[in-house]
């Protein structure tokens, strides 16, 4: 009996992703929201990218899906009539890499982990979110210059660090600290719109490696730091709105963990709704990752 639950539930999500996979942009928008001076965030479809101005060009970091990079580019227009130096993707999903390859032909240089490198170049499955394959990538699309641990950019008065974070999201992960602006671009490791997706299945992400790379984060942060999420607003009070995000996370693994150990099947930890006292503030009708979804991730995860 629960077999043919998990199924019925697991096919309507995957009829759900197939539909926010193949959404029509046509009628999506671009808007900008400066958070300092020559610091941007640009909202859209897909992951939030970040935008960086300095008096010798552009950084970027994330480009969301490819038919949006036009629209991409006109925001940006209306900010710089600079280039587009760097563009550094903080993870190897479309929605944060699809434009690769168009701002790359027009010179700038992608700047990845080098397991970003290695996932856009070669078939992915991830059944758990979609049942279709992503096909590998064209040439142009990949990451031109990759690191292992972390690479560094001296843009003026500014320090750009993109730090690798292993087995998070997944495990191409890297986030983006602007040492002098008190910024840190989370890229997948932060939603403020919904639970997170992790890629628990053949995507190298884990609940405990997520949280993890959140408490690196936290390390460089004080009360003032803004932090930019892969998806949903930028929170307010971002140190504080992380510190509970953390919360959530360890108390949710830790009782999903004892259900494991209590021998609770998958359907039945989703009907005992682990998530219960968040699902208010992390969960609407438009949230991608919903309560029980959550919780598959987290049992899957945590069952390995």
């Amino acid at each position: 009996m629960y077999s043919k639950v998990i199924v019925i539930f697991f096919s309507l999500f995957l009829l759900v992703n197939n539909s926010h996979a193949q959404q029509n942009f046509d009628s999506v928008q671009i808007t900008s929201t400066p958070i300092g001076s020559g610091y941007y965030v640009l909202y859209g479809a897909g992951g939030n990218i970040g935008v960086y101005v300095g008096n010798e060009g552009i950084i970027l970091i994330d480009d969301q899906f490819a038919p949006m990079s036009e629209r991409i580019k006109t925001a940006i227009a209306g900010i710089s009539n600079l280039d587009i130096k760097f563009l550094i993707n903080t993870h190897w999903h479309g929605d944060h890499t699809g434009g690769n390859e168009n701002f790359a032909a027009d010179g700038a240089v992608i700047v990845a982990h080098e397991y970003v490198r290695r996932r856009m170049s070669m078939e992915v499955f991830l059944p758990l979110y979609s049942s279709r394959s992503t096909p590998p990538s064209p040439v142009g699309a990949l990451p031109s210059v990759t690191f292992t641990e972390d690479i560094s950019f001296y843009w003026d008065d500014e320090t750009i660090t993109a730090i690798h974070v292993p087995n998070a999201h997944t495990d191409t992960d890297a986030f983006v600290h602007f040492a002098n602006a008190n910024i840190i671009h989370m890229g997948d490791l932060l939603w403020t719109d919904s639970y997170p997706r992790i890629d628990v299945q053949y995507g190298g992400g884990s609940v405990n490696g997520y949280i993890s790379a959140l408490e690196r984060t936290l390390e460089l942060a004080d009360e003032n730091t803004q932090f930019i999420s892969g998806h949903g607003p930028i929170p307010a009070k971002g140190k504080r709105y992380v510190e509970n995000y953390l919360v959530m996370l360890r108390t949710v693994r830790d009782r999903v963990s004892s259900m494991i150990e209590d021998g609770m099947s998958e359907m039945d930890v989703i009907r005992a709704r682990p998530t219960r006292e968040f699902d208010a503030e992390w969960v609407d009708e438009n949230s991608y990752i919903d309560a029980d979804m959550f919780a598959r991730i987290m049992y899957i995860s945590l069952n390995k």
